[in-house]
């Protein structure tokens, strides 16, 4: 029987995470995102790979002492709090769940940068922004829940200033194996369908997403060989949680039940899901 990929509601995706935030964040190195390791013989923990996408994100955006980020999907606010201190600039940062927000305000507030750092509840897809708000906009890991990615991309587009970037990451289907193998396509669907993301989508599709946004493309790199360790690490720290405590999401219990390997065997050509960072920014006014 075929499995069928779901839609996402904000609704559900903030209920999820109020829930499962500070769980995933003791899974993930402090941060709810990839990692990203420079290859088989980095031993970085979660937290110092999670810490370099991060910062990958941010010197892509490069934003300047001053300027003004919005911070979409904001989790629990470790890496916009990194943002301001690293670059000066000052930040707003959204999230549907609510808890998410009051982790993030809290960590503001700790570590001194809560007048430049602010967090509220909102949606990507209708943001409360006025036109020309932002000098930059970061999505690290955001809009993998959204499955209209061009709304949530004209919904930036309209909260960026002329000359404005935004720089995001997404999660991508590689190849063709999830079209010809129904055991595939159906692992991919239930995995999805228990962390509340979206559809996958193809890097083929970004640059019609990006034009239809009215945002110029400026590049897409496909790190997914640098971040597949992620998913190893994630699942197998998960598996060995759900040893001894009954608190994970029913969904993402079942889908740790087993244990996996470490993930480097696996070429990164031979994977049916992959990772990308997209550049793009806002023309000039004319």
């Amino acid at each position: 029987m075929s499995t069928d990929f779901v839609l996402p509601t904000p609704q559900e995706v903030g209920a999820f995470y109020d829930r499962a935030n500070l769980l995933i964040t003791r899974f993930q190195g402090g941060n709810m995102h990839y990692g990203y390791w420079t290859g088989p013989d980095d031993d970085s923990s979660f937290e110092v790979a999670g810490q370099r996408l991060t910062d990958l994100l941010i010197d892509k955006l490069a934003p300047a002492a001053g300027d003004r980020v919005l911070d979409v999907g904001c989790g629990p606010g470790k890496p916009g709090v990194h943002l301001v201190r690293r670059t000066g600039a000052d930040l707003v940062g959204i999230s549907v769940s609510t808890r998410d927000v009051e982790l993030a305000n809290e960590r503001a507030h700790a570590e001194g940068v809560a007048d430049r750092a602010v967090f509220q509840v909102a949606d990507a897809t209708a943001l409360p922004f006025p036109p020309d708000s932002f000098d930059a906009v970061l999505m690290l890991e955001s809009i993998v829940h959204i499955p209209d990615r061009t709304r949530a991309l004209t919904q930036a587009a309209r909260v960026l200033r002329p000359g404005g970037r935004l720089a995001l990451t997404d999660f991508v289907l590689r190849g063709e194996i999830i079209e010809q193998d129904e055991e595939t396509r159906q692992a991919v669907a239930e995995a999805l369908a228990a962390w509340r993301a979206a559809p996958l989508v193809r890097v083929e599709d970004y640059p019609r997403f990006v034009a239809e946004a009215g945002l110029v493309l400026d590049e897409i790199v496909d790190i997914t060989a640098q971040t597949m360790r992620t998913y190893q690490q994630t699942h197998m720290a998960m598996h060995e949680y759900a040893k001894t405590h009954d608190d994970l999401p029913e969904d993402l219990a079942r889908l740790v039940a087993d244990p996996v390997d470490d993930g480097w065997d696996v070429e990164p050509d031979h994977v049916s899901e992959g990772v990308v960072v997209v550049v793009a920014h806002r023309p000039d006014a004319a």
